[in-house]
């Protein structure tokens, strides 16, 4: 995992809204490690603040933007939804949908788990409604039952690239297109879709024209698990194992 301190560990679950303000600014006013850690003018600043305003989170940030890291901070925020989709920890359906989300917002890495599942998740044509909050709890249990094992295949490799560096999350922004950033330092083998095969190529251009979702029947409804559980997975390995 990602190891981060304990300034690191408060701030962000401060951000992730596992803490409240308060209890932030109690933390700084009792931590004996949080003044032996921080210059004189930092701890001066943290302890001095008025946290009962709504800029408070932005200013604690525009303090202690030194020490840290908003690129591991985003990997952090990334693992943590991919552990909801691996261990299934009943958020896994909303998890899918924020890979979508995240997909949109420039994470294109997200191409098959974001676009290829998610977004199926986000919307389930097939129970007559537009968007999954919609549907009924046992509705919601078998629309996300359908997307496995892939959704927590795909869910592993990610994690594991990000781990290990291959996929780098800056936690910058490209403020003209509003896309978050981020470095890809896969082989190509390992860049290329585990879901999507093109179907259409401009013969002049070369341009992708459209591509399909290989995990999903004709009817619009994704291949039935047990044949996935037999072949999906096994074919995917022996295609795209990595070179390392």
């Amino acid at each position: 995992m990602i190891e981060i301190n304990e300034i690191e560990s408060k701030y962000l679950d401060l951000l992730e809204g596992e803490i409240s303000i308060k209890e932030f600014e109690h933390w700084v006013y009792s931590s004996k490690w949080l003044e032996a850690e921080l210059s004189e003018n930092e701890y001066t600043d943290l302890i001095s603040l008025n946290y009962n305003t709504p800029s408070s989170r932005y200013e604690i940030g525009k303090i202690l933007k030194e020490r840290f890291d908003e690129g591991k901070f985003e990997a952090i925020k990334m693992i943590k939804l991919l552990n909801s989709i691996i261990d299934r920890d009943g958020n896994e359906g909303e998890s899918l949908i924020r890979m979508y989300d995240l997909y949109c917002k420039g994470y294109y890495f997200l191409e098959d788990l974001g676009l290829g599942i998610g977004l199926f998740i986000e919307v389930p044509n097939k129970y007559g409604v537009e968007y999954f909050y919609e549907l009924t709890e046992s509705q919601k249990r078998d629309l996300v039952d359908s997307v496995y094992p892939p959704a927590k295949q795909l869910a592993i490799e990610l994690k594991q690239w990000i781990l290990n560096k291959e996929i780098k999350l800056s936690g910058e922004k490209d403020e003209a297109l509003n896309r978050w950033q981020f470095t890809d330092n896969r082989t190509e083998k390992d860049k290329a879709s585990r879901v999507w095969k093109v179907s259409d190529i401009d013969k002049v251009t070369g341009e992708v024209r459209s591509k399909t979702n290989t995990l999903i029947d004709k009817n619009g409804d994704f291949i039935h698990k047990s044949e996935l559980k037999e072949n999906w997975w096994i074919k995917l390995h022996n295609k795209f194992k990595p070179n390392r």
